[in-house]
């Protein structure tokens, strides 16, 4: 019989690992910012917006050193062949180079936020971050919406087999039709992040707050059920 886990005990799971943690302090992040914007006291608000500003610096802790697995994906990309075929291959190897120089550049300001060591390229060199970020996000965006529309998601009844429907490549493991479409919603929302800052997306902080709390509670319960077993 199996035993029932409590709440809390599946909440102090899912915090205690780095994925988990992460994505906690993002959804209070976004909570802060829908707060923020949406109340009328001009004191509450900031004190929520400060909030939001400390956790989104605490989150970058996080992925101070993730650049190198960008870039060591899309060297592997790019030295062997992929899986999934050469457009697939060539957007996935696009979209990780483009995520790499986000986060690589993304470094360079750090000191700024944390108010050590104040520079003047800070907007300039981050506006061109976000720049790196928002084509990786269209790249993400643009490939999972073609593994939806020209891939099979029928699972192969064999293993070793590579059965495909005429015209079509095999999706890749773990690429549900359900999963692509999830994918999708998570990173249309995540758009709206360096769409605002570089001034591509125009949408206001409330619904940045909105669009990044879906985001968030869809990639937070993949994680959620993956640390749960």
């Amino acid at each position: 019989m199996a035993l029932v886990t409590s709440p809390i005990k599946q909440l102090a799971t899912f915090t205690s690992q780095t994925a988990g943690l992460e994505k906690t302090l993002r959804f209070i992040q976004a909570t802060s910012q829908v707060v923020g914007e949406l109340s009328d006291d001009k004191s509450v608000a900031r004190q929520w917006l400060t909030a939001r500003d400390q956790l989104a610096l605490g989150r970058r802790y996080f992925r101070l050193l993730d650049f190198y697995g960008c870039f060591e994906r899309a060297q592997a990309l790019m030295s062997g062949s992929s899986s999934q075929g050469a457009i697939l291959g060539t957007m996935e190897m696009a979209e990780y180079t483009f995520l790499g120089l986000y986060l690589l550049l993304e470094n360079l300001t750090i000191l700024h936020d944390m108010n050590v060591y104040h520079v003047s390229w800070y907007r300039p060199l981050l506006t061109e971050a976000n720049k790196f970020w928002f084509y990786a996000l269209i790249l993400s965006i643009t490939r999972a919406t073609w593994e939806l529309l020209f891939t099979s998601s029928s699972p192969s009844p064999n293993k070793g087999g590579s059965e495909k429907e005429k015209g079509k490549a095999p999706v890749t493991a773990g690429r549900t039709k359900s999963a692509l479409v999830k994918k999708i919603v998570i990173d249309t929302c995540d758009l709206t992040l360096p769409g605002s800052f570089i001034g591509w997306v125009p949408v206001t902080g409330l619904q940045i707050g909105v669009a990044m709390v879906i985001s968030t509670l869809l990639a937070g319960h993949g994680v959620w059920v993956a640390q749960q077993r």
